[in-house]
């Protein structure tokens, strides 16, 4: 690890990869695990029914209620108010230590990685057998959102598991799903984004309809190969909602606000626009995105759709917020 203001790619990503996020995290918030992560109230906004999630396959914590989400780097910069050097060398330090004496072994760290490759092979093969989305219910559910006719190569269907139980290798029923393909920065498949339905159509109810197997922090779903300047948007409808308008500029969906600010962007990208969600978490992972990005030299703007609408494809829909 370097000593200065600069850290390589390769020292971050070890660094994270060796620490526990939830053990670090579990700290400051009385956590409770919750299937595959931990929830506890958000130590970032007075709350009463928890909303904060830890996910230490993913090495990623979001609140659903403010909008506060990164990896463990950005959670000890905002509840210390550490600068960004400032908590990389916390963490090293830490990571210094004999294993004995501290909270999250390096042996644990391992353990969660070795879990996510597998299920980043899971999806890799979950992929390979997925299809067009031509005459399934795919089609139906993005025909009743408004976007129609050709689709990239990066959205597919699949009949895929509700669930999987990586412990036990026990999986859900298979349902109907669109497929999103997340790509790395050397464009490689690390994950799959599935957004359920039923066979008629319909996206499955709030906290069942989607769900990531793979990597998903740090890559995105391309809607077109990288250029000069790219478009990042937050969710598959939105993304695909701008591409049925933009067909210059290459639009990439980084699949959930709080990873807009992680995607690893090719050394060809110089320009990029953030086009955000008109509520507080959107125009949050916006700012935090903006800061990141120009951090590393990029030309940033940003975009969001017109105040009377929440995102993108409300607009296509027409579909105004009930404030208006």
């Amino acid at each position: 690890m370097q000593c200065g203001m600069r850290f390589s790619k390769n020292d971050l990503d070890a660094l994270r990869a060796s620490t526990l996020l939830s053990a670090v995290i579990g700290r400051k918030v009385k956590l409770r695990r919750a299937g595959a992560e931990f929830v506890g109230l958000c130590p970032f906004h007075d709350e009463n029914t928890p909303s904060f999630r830890v996910n230490d396959d993913k090495g990623l914590y979001y609140c659903f209620g403010c909008g506060a989400g990164g990896d463990v780097i950005r959670f000890l910069m905002d509840e210390q108010g550490l600068s960004f050097p400032d908590a990389v060398r916390a963490l090293s330090d830490e990571a210094a230590l004999p294993a004995a004496s501290r909270r999250d072994p390096i042996r644990t760290a391992a353990k969660v990685s070795a879990k996510r490759q597998a299920a980043i092979e899971d999806a890799r093969s979950e992929w390979l057998s997925a299809r067009s989305v031509r005459g399934t219910p795919a089609e139906l559910y993005l025909a009743a959102r408004g976007i129609t006719g050709s689709l990239p190569w990066s959205v597919k269907f699949g009949r895929v598991p509700l669930w999987r139980n990586r412990e036990t290798g026990a999986i859900g029923r298979r349902s109907p799903a669109l497929l999103l393909a997340a790509q790395n920065r050397n464009g490689a498949i690390c994950g799959i984004q599935h957004v359920f339905l039923t066979e008629d159509g319909r996206k499955l109810p709030r906290g069942k309809a989607k769900r990531s197997l793979g990597q998903i922090r740090g890559c995105a779903v391309r809607l077109s190969p990288p250029a000069r300047r790219i478009i990042l948007v937050e969710g598959p409808e939105d993304g695909l909602t701008l591409r049925l308008r933009e067909d210059r500029v290459p639009i990439w969906i980084t699949l959930g606000t709080g990873m807009m600010p992680f995607v690893e962007l090719p050394p060809i990208v110089e320009h990029v626009t953030l086009a955000g969600d008109n509520n507080a978490p959107g125009r949050a992972a916006v700012a935090k995105a903006g800061e990141h990005f120009e951090g590393l030299g990029l030309t940033v703007d940003t975009v969001f759709p017109p105040a009377r609408f929440e995102d993108w494809n409300d607009e296509l829909l027409g579909k105004e917020m009930a404030s208006q």
